[in-house]
C-alpha cells in the first residue's frame, strides 16, 4: 500500500510538472529583434540606458527597457536576434510583462556611426548630459554616474557613483585632459557604486584621452583602445 500512494505521488508531481512546462510553453514565442549599434537614456523605475530595437513591423526605433538572457551587447555593433519571448504567468510589480531569452545571432556588424562636425562639437556636448554606460569595456547597466561639461569655462562636474566630483579640463581638436579632480567625502554603503566610483575617477585622473562625438555618444580612447563612452541625455 505504501508503493502504491509512493508511486501515485510521483505520478501526481510528474503530471504537475509537466502540465506547468506546457503552460509555459503555451505562453512563449519565438520573435526577431534588431538591436541598433547605440543604446539610448531613458526611464524606467529609474533614470537608465535602453537598448533601441526594431520588431518584425516597426517602423521607427523603439526603446527597449528589458534584459535578454544570454545577449553580450558590444556598443557599435548592429544585431538581428532570435529571441524567445516568454510571457509571465505572474508579473511582479514594476516589472515587463515578459522575459526575454536569446536563441540566436542572426547577424552581427559594426556600424560607422556620423561624427558631429568639429567646429560644434563642443557647443554641442556642452547643452547635454552624459551618462556613463561603459567603463574599460564593461557596460555599466543602470549606472549613475554623469558628467556635465562647461565649454566656456573648460570646467566639468558630474556624479560618480557615490559623491559629486568635479575638475578642469583642456581640450584640443582630437584630444581632452582631465585636471585637478575633486569631489565630495560622503561614505557609500553600496559596494557596486563604490568600486564603479574607484575606478572612475582613477580612469580619468591627470590623463589625457583621444575623443570623438558620434550620434548619442562621447567616446573616449587611451592607446585607441575605448575606454569610457556617455549616452547623451537632456540637461533637465
Amino acid at each position: 500500500m505504501k508503493q502504491l500512494l509512493k508511486n501515485s505521488a510521483l505520478k501526481l508531481i510528474l503530471i504537475f510538472i509537466l502540465l506547468f512546462g506546457l503552460n509555459l510553453y503555451a505562453h512563449a514565442d519565438i520573435i526577431k529583434l534588431v538591436v541598433k549599434e547605440d543604446r539610448a537614456s531613458c526611464t524606467g523605475v529609474a533614470p537608465q540606458t535602453c537598448y533601441q530595437v526594431k520588431y518584425k513591423n516597426s517602423k521607427n526605433w523603439e526603446l527597449f527597457y528589458d534584459q535578454i538572457e544570454g545577449f553580450k551587447y558590444k556598443p557599435g555593433y548592429r544585431y538581428v536576434l532570435q529571441v524567445q519571448r516568454t510571457k509571465r504567468i505572474n508579473v511582479p510589480a514594476d516589472a515587463s510583462a515578459y522575459q526575454y531569452k536569446l536563441k540566436k545571432v542572426l547577424k552581427k556588424y559594426k556600424v560607422q556611426t556620423k561624427p558631429v562636425k568639429e567646429d560644434g562639437v563642443w557647443s554641442f556636448v556642452s547643452k547635454h548630459k552624459w551618462n556613463l554606460i561603459q567603463l574599460n569595456g564593461i557596460t555599466q547597466e543602470n549606472s549613475p554616474a554623469f558628467l556635465i561639461f562647461d565649454a566656456d569655462k573648460a570646467r566639468f562636474n558630474g556624479y560618480a557613483g557615490c559623491n559629486n566630483f568635479f575638475g578642469g579640463f583642456e581640450k584640443t581638436a582630437t584630444t581632452i585632459t582631465f585636471k585637478q579632480i575633486g569631489s565630495t567625502l560622503m561614505a557609500c554603503a553600496d559596494e557596486r557604486k563604490n568600486k564603479l566610483e574607484g575606478d572612475l575617477l582613477k580612469l580619468m585622473s591627470d590623463k589625457t584621452f583621444r575623443y570623438d562625438v558620434a550620434d548619442q555618444t562621447l567616446n573616449l580612447y587611451l592607446d585607441n583602445k575605448l575606454v569610457l563612452m556617455f549616452g547623451m541625455s537632456s540637461l533637465d
